[in-house]
């Protein structure tokens, strides 16, 4: 009976922490027999493509490197922002890591553009969720996985 407990209980645990909403365990190794010396960290480029029309266009995003890039891109050659573009990363935690870095990199052609931020995975360091872009301009945005939300270090328009 007590083997039928245990096995119980383990079962129970490994699976109620399969749920948890939030990874707080970063992607190199924190004790003295892990490598902390950055050999299994990985990168990542996300190429997204904002539409031709007058509509804002909502991408989700879901980065799973130690460092991914976001930029625009259609085909093999680099554009910029058409119009107004909205970026959400995905609601599912698992594929962030404590301390993963997100870089947007976005630039605008002639006129203006923005670029939102939707859902509650982020916070930004204004109150508001979108960034103007200046024509031939561009927009580069920091953020840093915390465990549970995707928080703004940085943001830079090219002057």
């Amino acid at each position: 009976m007590k083997k039928i407990l245990a096995i119980a209980a383990l079962t129970f645990g490994l699976c109620m922490s399969t749920l948890t909403a939030q990874n707080t365990a970063p992607r190199f190794g924190t004790d003295k027999y892990s490598s902390n010396t950055g050999a299994n960290l990985t990168y990542a480029v996300i190429t997204t493509t904002d539409a031709t029309s007058a509509t804002l266009d909502t991408i989700t995003i879901k980065p799973n490197a130690f460092q991914t890039l976001v930029c625009m891109k259609t085909g093999t050659v680099m554009t910029n922002l058409t119009d107004s573009v909205c970026y959400k990363f995905s609601s599912s935690n698992s594929y962030y890591k404590l301390g993963d870095h997100c870089t947007f990199m976005i630039s605008k052609g002639t006129g203006a553009g923005k670029v939102k931020f939707g859902g509650s995975q982020y916070v930004l360091s204004t109150a508001s969720a979108a960034v103007a872009v200046a024509a031939n301009k561009t927009l580069i945005m920091d953020f840093v996985w915390n465990g549970s939300k995707w928080v703004e270090t940085y943001r830079m328009i090219q002057p």
